[in-house]
């Protein structure tokens, strides 16, 4: 395997923790309508997008009866913001970021989500000076389980597929990461957790577990 020269890194699940409050905020309102909704379901979209699973599509679908599609977005995304107005980070990701930076290594971020979503998110934690590329779905013709993102990020980084490695937390990114042909190091959330990552070249419980240069040794051998 060639030298690892840049890491590309998802944004949701894996940088910060909003998974699970996009998530609970799902549930809550389809259980205040009197329906469920399983992670098993609901996980089709984690890393891509409403394409993949439409929540408020499918709640309708269950209620059998037209529900105000823009005042239930409005109260999901009331409960988010609020879930997440002082999150930070998880653990291990500044560590793993200034470790990259120390090392030389080029990066970047490359997200199924929108720009309008993933920019202040970088500008709040102020972690947007670390990477060198930032492509979000705004960018590409398909989101991730599509390779693109990761395609074009690595071009950006000008780098070849075998000298990057990614970071994902879904199977739509682990998917994408395999369309690329780049090796994927997976840290699952408690949402995705229960997903097959079978094929991820590392999987990790934790960004915290172990230093960038284990990482990069393991991942080369």
């Amino acid at each position: 395997m060639s030298l690892t020269k840049a890491l590309i890194f998802d944004f949701d699940g894996l940088v910060v923790d909003t998974e699970t409050p996009l998530y609970e905020s799902w549930r809550q309102l389809y259980q205040e309508h009197g329906h469920n909704l399983t992670l098993e379901t609901y996980v089709q979209c984690v890393g891509s997008t409403i394409q993949r699973f439409d929540p408020i599509q499918h709640l309708q679908d269950l209620v059998g009866t037209p529900i105000e599609a823009t005042d239930l977005q409005t109260e999901h995304h009331a409960r988010v913001k609020s879930a997440l107005a002082k999150r930070d980070t998880l653990p291990g990701v500044r560590e793993r970021l200034t470790e990259a930076r120390e090392a030389g290594l080029k990066l970047a971020i490359a997200s199924s989500s929108s720009s309008d979503w993933i920019d202040p998110w970088l500008a709040r934690l102020e972690l947007t000076d670390h990477f060198h590329v930032i492509r979000t779905r705004d960018h590409v013709s398909e989101a991730k389980p599509s390779p693109e993102l990761f395609v074009t990020a690595a071009e950006m980084l000008d780098v070849k597929p075998e000298e990057a490695l990614i970071f994902e937390d879904s199977h739509n990114g682990l998917q994408a990461a395999l369309a690329a042909s780049i090796p994927c190091v997976i840290i699952p959330n408690n949402v995705t957790k229960h997903s097959d990552f079978s094929a991820a070249t590392l999987a990790l419980e934790s960004l915290a577990d172990v230093s960038l240069a284990e990482i990069l040794e393991r991942t080369s051998a």
